[in-house]
């Protein structure tokens, strides 16, 4: 793995804060991880690595650190016990922890770890300046714990930047008047800002040519997903990242009652691939639902009727629901020739895509729709539709409207129509 120069000061600099963001692509997360693996070869060091929710730690980030020693050919220097992984060179120690868990956000845990010596958070968007006049808020709870005399201590956020409202832009870019692109250190914090031109040398040439299709045909999202320019919070837009979204985020799934797949064709006939909307959504039951998957991309019919099609088998989906306005009877032809007797419905409105959008919404709203980790595109279109004339379609937020208003049952209206099809 070659790191970008511009994580160097990660290792050479004298800080006590570091803001490290960036966009898709720029290997953020597998620096850092890299860099704390490192730390704990220093004596007497406890470090604790986060997440907003971390139930399946073993799953995820546990096997992601696991492969950086595999690569630095290490691992034979470490022990993992339960989430905790300790160096046997030094005995310093690296505690894997979520600080959302189902009673909420717990500190307590963290807090209770006697000589943290350094706080690393990942998917740090999700920081909520949740303080009272009596209560310091989550981030400042944690990081007053870190206080151990007589070493280096830190707290490195590692964060996509979201929107302008969010509480690591707020706190240390627009109160202290840094652009969210500067390189370099003022006063105690080290800001890194890297992208994914920084990081070719380590990316598949597929991912690069993707991301510049996508600066061609959606410049907005470009900028947001590859660039990690944090979007300007649309008073207008349906969804609130920080009030709908976030705080109902979850790692894990409970049973499921239903699982669909609900697609939002591309019917481009001219040559070039459109974007089409392909998500999976569940009810459990409860009445909450789950977006479990989002496989949207820039595809021709036949390459979604296949994607759709390995969803519905993969997920063992109940049906798969697609938009009849575009493509009428080539929806159900271009899935019947991957799987003949997959169920499909049909569904075609006239209301304007907001007047859809709002019950849906509304489930937001009320605590009961859950992201099953984070779909930084899907939920880019979400906080920022507004329907005005010219705007892009929102192709990922209309089929996850599609797959959540036949969960939820909710009524079309008067001149929407449903019609059912099995093949």
């Amino acid at each position: 793995m070659i790191f970008s120069e511009k994580y160097k000061p990660l290792w050479t600099a004298d800080y006590r804060y570091a803001i490290v963001s960036g966009g898709r692509g720029s290997a953020k997360s597998f620096t850092v991880q890299t860099f704390l693996g490192n730390l704990t070869y220093q004596e007497r060091h406890k470090v604790a690595l986060t997440r907003y929710t971390m139930i399946s730690a073993e799953k995820s980030v546990i096997p992601e650190f696991q492969e950086k020693l595999i690569l630095q050919d290490v691992e034979s220097d470490f022990q993992l016990t339960g989430k905790t992984y300790t160096n046997l060179k030094s005995g310093s120690e690296l505690y894997f922890m979520g600080l959302k868990t189902s009673s909420g956000v717990q500190t307590a845990s963290l807090k209770s770890i006697n000589g943290l010596t350094t706080w690393s958070m990942e998917e740090a968007e999700e920081l909520v300046d949740d303080g009272t006049d009596v209560q310091a808020c989550t981030f400042d709870s944690i990081d007053d714990s870190i206080r151990q005399k007589g070493l280096d201590l830190r707290t490195i956020l590692t964060w996509n930047p979201s929107d302008e409202d969010s509480f690591v832009y707020k706190r240390f870019f627009k109160s202290r008047g840094v652009d969210i692109t500067f390189n370099g250190q003022i006063d105690d914090t080290l800001y890194i800002y890297t992208t994914y031109e920084d990081n070719l040398e380590n990316l598949h040439p597929s991912f690069i040519k993707k991301a510049q299709e996508v600066k061609l045909s959606n410049p907005a999202r470009y900028d947001h997903i590859y660039l990690g320019l944090p979007r300007k919070q649309n008073p207008f837009s349906l969804w609130k990242m920080l009030t709908m979204i976030s705080p109902y985020r979850v790692d894990d799934l409970p049973e499921m009652k239903r699982i669909i797949v609900a697609v939002d064709p591309s019917v481009a006939d001219t040559g070039r691939q459109d974007e089409c909307g392909i998500v999976v959504v569940s009810e459990d039951y409860h009445g909450h639902f789950y977006l479990q998957k989002d496989l949207s991309d820039l595809m021709g019919p036949e390459e979604w009727a296949a994607t759709s099609v390995g969803a519905y088998n993969d997920f063992k989906c109940e049906n798969i629901i697609a938009e009849k306005n575009q493509g009428g009877d080539l929806v159900t032809i271009n899935i019947r020739v991957h799987k003949k007797n997959v169920p499909v419905k049909l569904v075609h409105a006239s209301k304007g895509k907001l007047a859809r959008a709002e019950p849906i919404a509304s489930l937001y709203s009320a605590g009961r729709v859950h992201h099953v980790g984070h779909f930084a595109e899907l939920e880019n279109e979400m906080c920022s539709y507004t329907g005005k004339v010219g705007e892009k379609s929102p192709n990922r937020l209309d089929a996850l409207v599609w797959g959540l208003t036949e969960l939820a049952g909710l009524e079309l209206k008067e001149d929407s129509e449903l019609s059912i099809a099995f093949f």
